[in-house]
């Protein structure tokens, strides 16, 4: 469960929820975007306007506003489908429009089940810090590879700076 927000932010996980699964990144404070790191992840707003040129990982954080089946052309903004291949990330949590949103693969029957909008209805709409490759996907940028997440449901992240957020605790159901 989450607490407030709109100050400076102390993000305090449970140890399970430890970055990757070698504990090399550990989530912790985050305090901005644009290093891609889980203390300064990108936003979906930097993944769209970055030259993808790396194989490496990177934090990003976003809205899960959809899916898309199959292509772009074919984005789903509501939790009416069974596509479990993909969600679509937005840094606005209201996005229907695909040229604003990354596509994010997820390949692996864990990931369906942690984060495909079919299976998590309750987060559509809410904050989701990804760890993974950024890469085209769909014939656009996009995230594949996904090792790690972490639902951050109730963060806004659209109507405060990043260097404002508050503080919250994020507890294991």
């Amino acid at each position: 469960m989450m607490l407030a927000c709109c100050q400076k932010t102390d993000l305090t996980v449970e140890p399970e929820d430890k970055g990757p699964a070698d504990g090399s990144e550990e989530v912790g404070t985050i305090v901005g975007t644009g290093e891609g790191t889980s203390r300064c992840p990108f936003t979906v707003t930097d993944i769209l306007s970055k030259e993808l040129s790396s194989n490496d990982a990177v934090w990003v954080i976003g809205y899960m506003v959809g899916t898309a089946p199959r292509s772009m052309n074919n984005a789903i903004f509501s939790v009416e489908t069974d596509n479990q291949s993909n969600i679509l990330l937005s840094s606005d949590s209201l996005c229907t429009d695909a040229s604003l949103c990354i596509p994010v693969e997820l390949s692996t029957a864990k990931n369906k089940t942690s984060f495909s909008l079919p299976t998590n209805t309750s987060h559509f709409h809410q904050c989701l810090l990804l760890k993974g490759v950024p890469q085209t996907y769909l014939y656009r940028k996009g995230l594949r590879n996904v090792s790690a997440g972490l639902w951050m449901d109730g963060f806004d992240i659209a109507s405060v700076s990043p260097s404002e957020w508050g503080s919250i605790i994020l507890q294991q159901p």
